[in-house]
């Protein structure tokens, strides 16, 4: 007998409507829900809203070291939660609101007495998850390495058992835990990811924590808003992500997984211009410059004009100055407004970079120089400090 099976025949049994929770108090499995009310109860559970067991009510009621059910007054109804266990190991709770209208006496007896068989199926429904994500982490790995034949074979793999959708339009995100932080937070990005969409979609997705970097496949575009609302329902707003464009064939996610990191690159080096999440298709001309072997660079190989400003009195600043004219495209106005300093200012700090680099701002091939190797400076560290 399965774990769904088990839950279903005994909420028949009580004519309640239950639900299993794993130890982190997820889902494990639940029974039908019958009823508008229990309808309601079960899609705000679902949809990650509202959860009446809770971490506060574990700890109140003291449920991890209680060998019987618990009857909790609530506002809804009185909860009558469970502890499951196995092998004398807790694994989880099972629950269901009190909703009819003639209670029996012995409900507590029949739910404790299915406790048992209840627990090693949980135990099992938390082996079989433990297996799915070791197996989704290794056929990831394949998936974004280096050998073409593996990278078939996992995409194969992948659709076959049914952990990613067949389709034309493959994406990666990649996320990191800033580095103060522990990897452990960089998986609970990926896990937020991950139950974020299984809540508002059908769609499959396949997520795993591969050395530092959180990684997840996506069978379509990656939505910018959706993401932010992912991260932000765990309180992880300091977790950097990049997003890798869409891909027409799952082999060909590799290409989408280094566009990512590139794009997560981005946002270490640049993130006063970038932030915290990062599409490829915002770099721009940095999608080349981040190629580089940025972290080799010194200032000696930047252009003459760059060198010069950057090794000047107030050469940060002027930089800045120079760097929102380029921006620009040389229109005084929108540079004062850019960089919100009066224009006379402005024109007298221009004549001031004009000095000191030695050459006409003005020109073409001058600026092209200019304003490359200032963005490349930016992006390697090579600015002096204010």
């Amino acid at each position: 007998m399965s774990l769904d099976d088990a839950v279903q025949d005994l909420a028949d049994r009580l004519g309640v409507a239950l639900v299993v929770l794993d130890h982190d108090l997820k889902i494990a499995a639940f029974s039908v829900h019958d009823t508008d009310a229990r309808l309601a109860r079960l899609a705000r559970l679902l949809a990650g809203s509202t959860a009446p067991v809770t971490n506060s009510l574990v700890e109140g009621h003291r449920l991890r070291y209680v060998k019987h059910g618990v009857r909790v007054p609530q506002a809804g109804g009185e909860l009558v939660v469970l502890p499951l266990r196995h092998e004398q190991q807790l694994l989880g709770y099972v629950y269901y609101v009190e909703d009819r209208e003639a209670p029996r006496v012995d409900d507590l007896e029949v739910l404790e007495s299915a406790a048992p068989e209840m627990g090693a199926l949980l135990s099992l429904r938390i082996s079989e998850r433990r297996h799915d994500k070791e197996n989704s982490k290794n056929l990831l790995s394949a998936l974004l390495g280096e050998s073409p034949e593996a990278r078939s074979a996992a995409a194969e793999t992948l659709v076959r058992e049914n952990l990613i959708d067949d389709v034309e339009n493959y994406s990666v995100l990649v996320l990191q835990a800033p580095e103060s932080s522990s990897r452990s937070v960089t998986r609970l990005a990926v896990e937020a990811t991950l139950e974020f969409t299984m809540r508002s979609t059908t769609v499959k997705i396949v997520g795993a924590v591969l050395g530092a970097e959180g990684i997840v496949l996506f069978p379509r575009p990656v939505n910018h808003d959706r993401l932010e609302r992912a991260l932000a329902d765990h309180d992880l707003e300091e977790v950097v992500a990049g997003v890798g464009s869409v891909k027409p064939s799952l082999p060909e996610a590799v290409d989408s997984y280094h566009e990512a990191r590139l794009a997560l690159r981005a946002s270490r080096l640049d993130r006063r211009r970038y932030g915290r999440r990062v599409f490829w298709e915002d770099l721009g001309i940095d999608r080349l410059f981040l190629q580089l072997p940025l972290d080799r660079l010194t200032a000696s190989q930047l252009p003459a004009g760059v060198r010069r400003l950057l090794g000047a009195p107030q050469g940060a600043e002027l930089a800045t100055i120079l760097e929102g004219y380029l921006d620009s495209g040389g229109e005084i106005q929108g540079t004062a407004r850019r960089l919100r300093i009066h224009r006379s200012t402005l024109y007298y700090r221009l004549d001031r970079i004009r000095e000191i680099i030695g050459c006409d701002i003005t020109d073409g091939a001058t600026r092209l120089e200019l304003h490359a190797g200032l963005r490349i400076a930016r992006l390697a560290g090579l600015w002096p400090h204010r």
